[in-house]
């Protein structure tokens, strides 16, 4: 027993003295432990470690103590349950069990609040999807005072360690691209965007890349996509000023769902193009039932559970990606079951 604590310590000063640049973590948490076991019984024969076995050496580390705070602006939407599920799973296969999942209800003051909480509570890392990403920075300097990490999933703020996402820049690009081919880059459109958090924002300035250089005019544009009642309120205003509109672009699953509801209620439907954003239920049932034209997928379980790497990584002294990107792809009435299928297996169902 002597000789195997010996050994363990062996191996964790080998860890302590060596600079390594982190591997990935794509492993289970059972070919962890078996590392580490293997490490252990062969630590008193190795003298000298070159810059991969030292990669490996961090990857073994115990992260059975590690505790994770995680704050979502909300907890309600299907998109961020997704998430939860990526982080719970990710949690599950790599063995931690100290975390802690709280929601902020779209509050920014109750988020506020949680992180100065999870701080206090000594978490190691926060993972956060900010609310508002201006109102959270003085937040998560305190938790970085602290030499506490701050991961951000789907939307970004100052001063966070690394940032897990889609590229939102790309996710309105695909957006803009499409409705250029399908009016042959005539027609007059109108788009419900938000300019409060990064992500929509970055869909916006992507959009406007795409259709700029064609006659695509944009007659109306209302920065209310966060909530879907402002959103819904937004569009009927719109809709009332141009019914004749060629399409009508949502820059994610509120602001496309209400655009749906409020066509839907002025009796356009079929007339003009409709996007969305995510696959949830709601958005996948509408491209499915040839209600939207077209949606851009994001996969929120994967942010969730990359994140979860991305802070055992960091908990091992491994450099982490400022930004990891999280595919995206276009969903239309073809290959929506594709999508369907892949989010039933996250436990969305699509009735």
């Amino acid at each position: 027993m002597k000789k195997k604590i010996l050994a363990i310590l062996c191996v964790a000063s080998m860890i302590v003295s060596l600079a390594a640049c982190g591997a990935s973590t794509d492993t289970t948490a059972e070919d962890t432990a078996a590392e580490t076991e293997e490490s252990t019984e062969t630590a008193d024969t190795t003298e000298d470690t070159d810059t991969t076995e030292t990669a490996d050496t961090a990857e073994k580390k115990d992260i059975s103590d590690l505790t994770i705070g995680v704050s979502f602006g909300q907890n309600v939407h299907p998109f961020f349950v997704a998430m939860q599920l990526g982080i719970e799973q990710a949690c599950e296969d790599y063995g931690i069990e100290n975390v802690n999942i709280l929601a902020a209800d779209s509050s920014l003051e109750t988020q506020v609040t949680q992180i100065e909480n999870l701080v206090t509570m000594g978490c190691d890392v926060i993972l956060l999807n900010p609310y508002d990403s201006d109102g959270v920075v003085n937040a998560v300097a305190a938790a970085n005072d602290a030499g506490i990490a701050v991961i951000t999933m789907d939307i970004d703020c100052e001063g966070s360690t690394a940032y897990v996402a889609s590229n939102n820049v790309e996710v309105g690009r695909l957006l803009g691209e499409y409705i250029v081919e399908q009016l042959d880059g005539e027609g007059q459109i109108a788009i419900i965007d938000g300019i409060s958090v990064t992500s929509l924002k970055d869909r916006t300035d992507g959009f406007y890349e795409a259709i700029e250089g064609s006659n695509i005019e944009v007659v109306a544009e209302q920065q209310t996509a966060v909530e879907r009642d402002d959103a819904l309120a937004s569009a009927e205003t719109i809709l009332q000023a141009h019914p004749d509109i060629d399409a009508f672009v949502g820059v994610n699953e509120n602001s496309g769902m209400a655009i749906l509801s409020a066509v839907t209620a002025a009796g356009l439907n079929g007339d003009m193009l409709l996007t969305c954003v995510d696959a949830t239920a709601e958005t996948m049932a509408a491209i499915r039932d040839g209600k939207v034209d077209v949606g851009v997928s994001q996969d929120p379980y994967q942010m969730g559970y990359i994140a979860v790497e991305q802070a055992i990584a960091w908990a091992n002294g491994e450099t982490v990606e400022k930004f990891t990107e999280v595919p995206v792809e276009y969903m239309t009435q073809e290959n929506i079951q594709e999508f369907i299928d892949r989010e039933a297996a996250y436990g969305v169902e699509v009735e």
